[in-house]
């Protein structure tokens, strides 16, 4: 069940990234929402099932985007692997962390998403407002992370059956 929660979540944020954060800009630059939930996918799920998820929301992604179909859901799931196994091995898990992880990670998408795109043939990716896009979405998605964490642990949470809820981070 926790499937269909995360595609509910992946589709609804779409819609918010494409309604909402369409006209609510700061410095121009619109929060990445797509990449905050790949960010909470590795930092919560850790590097075995964050990837996927990241995947997923990536994908979802792609469809609106004019570079190349699988470039967002590449890069989310490389971000959501590293972030995952960083959170797993070398830190404690807090708010902190969260938000730290949140806004690095946000960078490192976008960062990423450009570099990609350069090596597959999408010329113009990368340039200086690239780099002030990454910086800006990072400390939205970093202010953004601890509001949408609880919806994110929601959509991770497996059922509970038969009695017994087997244990989530």
């Amino acid at each position: 069940m926790s499937t269909l929660k995360i595609g509910l979540l992946i589709v609804i944020t779409v819609v918010i990234q494409l309604t909402v954060f369409v006209d609510v800009r700061v410095a121009g630059v619109a929060p990445e929402l797509l990449a905050l939930l790949a960010v909470l996918a590795g930092f919560l799920a850790g590097p075995d099932r964050g990837p996927m998820v990241a995947f997923a929301s990536g994908a979802m992604w792609d469809v609106y985007l004019p570079t190349p179909l699988g470039l967002s859901a590449i890069t989310f799931a490389i971000v959501a692997f590293v972030v995952g196994s960083l959170e797993a091995g070398l830190f404690h898990d807090s708010r902190l962390t969260l938000v730290v992880f949140a806004g690095l990670g946000t960078v490192s998408a976008v960062i990423g998403y450009a570099l990609l795109g350069e090596i597959v043939g999408q010329r113009g990716l990368v340039d200086v407002r690239m780099l002030k896009v990454a910086v800006v979405a990072g400390l939205l998605n970093a202010l953004l992370a601890p509001l949408v964490t609880p919806v994110m642990r929601w959509a991770l949470r497996p059922e509970i059956l038969f009695g017994s809820a087997a244990a989530t981070r």
